[in-house]
């Protein structure tokens, strides 16, 4: 656990004051080894969390006991903005809360494949009412059967792909030719494919056809087709150490365990939240593990804060069917299949003036936080490893005015980092802060996006995207590459400062900056773009800049800038040998300093004769992005216990 050990007293005094509670009478407590017939002391516990959140109110505490809890918790009632309904784990104990249940019996069923019969939650990828069915070994995500085979890392953000032969036939009918495609004995009618082209990503069903060539029927029409395709969905396909293959008809379940063994610690997904705060306001939970499930809330919850959870394999899909129209913003295009399961993945913050602080968010198909409704705060957090489907779904995607979204550590993301979607978000994106927070390895699995991206006709008007650290990530393709701030399609009013961009390689366009309306003014100042920047229109305001990888700028007001013929004399600039951080701040005889123009509200607090240029002001203390937490991230697919 990532989380400071204290000692026990200590720890539950400090609690107790933090949530302004006087003593034990006022907490209940939960624990595997209660009743639900106990009263709810820490002598006599109850066995499950539901049967506290039904009696719990307002200002009082479920103390959670260490275990495993397989529920989804709905509260009875809502706290109050003095007085919270709190969920906490019990003097820093390891409590999870799963999504899953335990499966065994198994059988052997033919050379190293097993099965065993379990009723899974989806039918033939209906994808309504549970993602997708999911199954874990020692707490780790195992692969669907498919064709190519994720490598030994399974990892799903570096899944191994076959190249070409996805081509449209009209609407949604496409044939697939390529000659690594194998036969099946069973035949290919049934299975599923995934394909990726530039920014769009679907799903289709295969209709026939064998070895080198198949006939699809696609989630959605695309007249490009596709390039990057794997196939799922048949039991032939189950080849390979780890995967597993799920008959409906049957409901017999098939796995290829890690070690080739008979399995064991066999784990399947059946709930998907594990507390449903919708209709529910003023709850806090804190210091809880989830695994293989999230948290949502509703239009009316306020107030609710998920403080120093850990959470892991938060949701899981495999098709991308199109939103339904109703899920349309007014304003936006009919291409709702590329927001798929964008509104319904992650940790779900709808309504108003809720927080997600503290946390680690890790593995996700879709989101790893969603917002939707005015006034969240996401803060101080770790998102990782998330949108491995290629939505436009993103570690953190906003909907809705006045967020606040700061110090976050965002990393190994399928496409976009913090993503604006016109589809359901509209083009009202006003007041919206985006502040401090260190973005990399974006852009895994996609192309052209952003690590912040904003899409379309936006009106940013009265937020701020600032002091960001964009960085270390690698086109997925050479076409159309990867942006750092990428203000796609005229969206307009911006203000983009003291944000550092450096590292984005690979591919073609590879733009540190994206940005330029007729609309409005897009205000650009004291940036550190150490690559090439894209504006257009003219409609752009840029002073105080470093623009290391360019010449020059379109801007309709330009002045003091520095470009890529100026040795800057950072303190210590990128190499190639370095492990550790760059530090972009200047050295007193750097040509940027006092070099600048003040500008009011970017720079009033400047040393010297003059602001300086870029995104550190000499002098001063040097500003860090990214979230607080000491917590190592597996880069690999592995499970939390």
């Amino acid at each position: 656990m990532y989380f400071t050990k204290l000692n026990n007293l200590f720890y539950t005094f400090l609690t107790f004051v933090s949530l302004g509670i006087s003593g034990c009478d006022e907490s209940y407590f939960v624990s595997p080894n209660g009743s639900d017939e106990n009263p709810g002391t820490i002598d006599r516990p109850f066995k499950t969390v539901q049967k506290c959140a039904e009696i719990v109110q307002p200002g009082k505490i479920c103390w959670l006991r260490e275990g495993t809890y397989r529920e989804t918790v709905k509260p009875a009632v809502s706290g109050t903005n003095k007085e919270p309904i709190t969920f906490a784990a019990y003097e820093n104990e390891n409590v999870i809360l799963s999504g899953t249940e335990i499966v065994a019996d198994w059988t052997l069923d033919r050379d190293s494949i097993f099965r065993t019969n379990v009723s899974l939650p989806v039918n033939n990828y209906s994808d309504t009412g549970f993602f997708a069915n999911q199954v874990f070994v020692n707490g780790e995500m195992m692969p669907e059967a498919r064709f190519p085979n994720l490598d030994e890392k399974r990892d799903f953000l570096r899944p191994t792909l076959i190249g070409g032969g996805l081509k449209s036939e009209g609407g949604t009918a496409a044939t697939i030719e390529n000659s690594e495609i194998p036969a099946l004995s069973e035949g290919w009618a049934g299975a599923k494919v995934w394909s990726n082209e530039w920014y769009t990503t679907r799903t289709g069903t295969i209709t026939g056809g064998t070895a080198g060539k198949l006939t699809a029927q696609m989630s959605a029409p695309w007249d490009r087709g596709g390039f990057w395709l794997y196939f799922f969905g048949k039991l032939e396909l189950l080849d390979a150490e780890g995967e597993w293959f799920y008959d409906d008809s049957s409901q017999n379940l098939y796995l290829w365990s890690p070690d080739s063994k008979t399995p064991s610690a066999v784990e399947v997904k059946q709930r998907n939240f594990a507390f449903d705060l919708s209709e529910r306001s003023y709850i806090t939970v804190r210091n809880l593990n989830l695994f293989a499930n999230t948290i949502t809330t509703s239009d009316r919850s306020t107030g609710i804060v998920i403080d120093g959870i850990r959470a892991k394999y938060v949701s899981h899909h495999m098709t991308l069917p199109p939103l339904p129209e109703t899920e349309r913003a007014p304003d936006s295009d009919n291409a709702l299949f590329l927001a798929s399961h964008a509104n319904d993945t992650g940790i779900q913050l709808r309504g108003s003036g809720n927080t997600l602080k503290n946390s680690v968010i890790e593995w996700s198909s879709g989101n790893g936080v969603l917002l939707e409704g005015k006034n969240h705060q996401v803060t101080n957090n770790i998102i990782a490893s998330t949108n491995y489907m290629v939505s436009y779904a993103a570690p953190v995607r906003i909907n809705g005015n006045g967020h606040k979204i700061t110090h976050n550590t965002i990393t190994r993301a399928g496409r976009d980092a913090i993503s604006w979607d016109w589809h359901t978000a509209g083009i009202d994106g006003r007041n919206n802060e985006i502040a401090y927070n260190d973005i990399s390895q974006f852009g895994m699995l996609s192309t052209d996006l952003g690590a912040i991206y904003v899409c379309c006709h936006v009106n940013l008007e009265g937020g701020a995207i600032h002091h960001n650290w964009i960085r270390d990530t690698q086109a997925f393709s050479n076409a159309w590459g990867t942006r750092g701030i990428y203000l796609d399609l005229e969206s307009f009013n911006s203000t983009i400062h003291h944000n550092v961009v450096w590292n984005l390689i690979g591919g073609q366009d590879n733009y540190n900056l994206v940005a330029g309306s007729p609309r409005g003014y897009e205000r650009v100042f004291n940036n550190t773009f150490l690559g090439e920047v894209f504006t257009d229109g003219g409609s752009v305001d840029a002073r105080n800049n470093i623009f290391a990888g360019s010449k020059s700028i379109v801007a309709d007001r330009e002045s003091n800038n520095l470009f890529i013929d100026t040795d800057v004399k950072f303190v210590q600039p990128p190499t190639e040998e370095s492990k550790s951080l760059p530090d972009f701040s200047l050295k007193p005889d750097s040509p940027a300093v006092d070099a600048g123009v003040n500008i009011p509200g970017i720079t009033d607090d400047f040393k010297g004769d003059a602001p300086d240029i870029g995104a550190y002001e000499q002098g001063k203390p040097v500003w860090q992005a990214g979230s607080t937490l000491e917590y190592t991230l597996e880069k690999n697919n592995r499970g939390m216990r």
